[in-house]
Formats: C-alpha cells, sequence, structure tokens
C-alpha cells in the first residue's frame, strides 16, 4: 500500500454526519478538528493543503455485501440445519446450531476474500489533489 499520512480536516457539521469516512476520523472537541488517515500516493508533504476523495460508494457495497452475506448465512444455515434434522429425525436444536456455525465459517472465508489487500486499500480515503503547498515546502 502507499505510505499513509494524516490529515487535519476542520469539519463542517452538516458535512461530517453524512461522510462515509466518519467512523475512521478521530475529532478533537476542543479544536473542532478531525483527523483522519489517508492514502498519499502524491506524497503531500506537512503543511499541504489536499484534496481528498472518500469512496462512498465502495464503502456502501462492500458493508452491503458483508451484512447480506452474514445475514443470509444466518438464515440459510439455521434452516438448512432444521431441514436436516426433519429429515434424519434428530434434535433440530444441535443440528440447526450446527448449520448456522458451518454457514458462518463459509461466510466469512468469502468476506475475506472480498476485504484482501487489493480491495483493502480501495476503501481508504486518498489525497487526490495538492491544492497549495505549505510555507515550508516552498
Amino acid at each position: 500500500m502507499n505510505e499513509l499520512a494524516e490529515v487535519e480536516i476542520t469539519p463542517l457539521a452538516s458535512q461530517c454526519d453524512h461522510c462515509a469516512a466518519r467512523s475512521l476520523c478521530s475529532t478533537n472537541e476542543t479544536t473542532k478538528k478531525g483527523y483522519l488517515t489517508v492514502r498519499n500516493p502524491l506524497h503531500a508533504e506537512i503543511g499541504d493543503r489536499v484534496e481528498i476523495e472518500i469512496p462512498e460508494a465502495k464503502y456502501h457495497s462492500t458493508l452491503i455485501f458483508i451484512f447480506g452475506l452474514l445475514l443470509s448465512a444466518i438464515l440459510g444455515g439455521a434452516f438448512a440445519g432444521y431441514l436436516l434434522a426433519w429429515l434424519f429425525h434428530v434434535s433440530s436444536a444441535w443440528i440447526s446450531l450446527l448449520g448456522l456455525v458451518l454457514a458462518l465459517i463459509i461466510a466469512g472465508f468469502f468476506v475475506k476474500i472480498k476485504l484482501k489487500k487489493k480491495n483493502e486499500e480501495s476503501l481508504w480515503p486518498t489525497i487526490v489533489n495538492i491544492l497549495a503547498k505549505g510555507e515550508a515546502n516552498g
């Protein structure tokens, strides 16, 4: 992954409520400034004013995939276990629990594939433009 930088953000309250990176941003309550770790492919330096891009659509689609897959695994695993218990005339509670656990393990494997390194990099906020060089940087 490209090197990372910590960017100081002076947020507008109305923007923070709808920002996909809100959970990644640490805010100092006294100064009302946020601090966000971002990818720095342009090698911006301390003092530079930069423009960052937050991949909101990618965040949302990844979260929908993860939670949808886990919900499907929970329902499908419990149902499959119940169905197998009915077919083989065994205790439905234990077989349903086993089906649920197996389905969650399989779903976890697919989530891990989805969040591999190449996909993880595309979820980071990224510096896309250096608007002004800092005083110390000329």
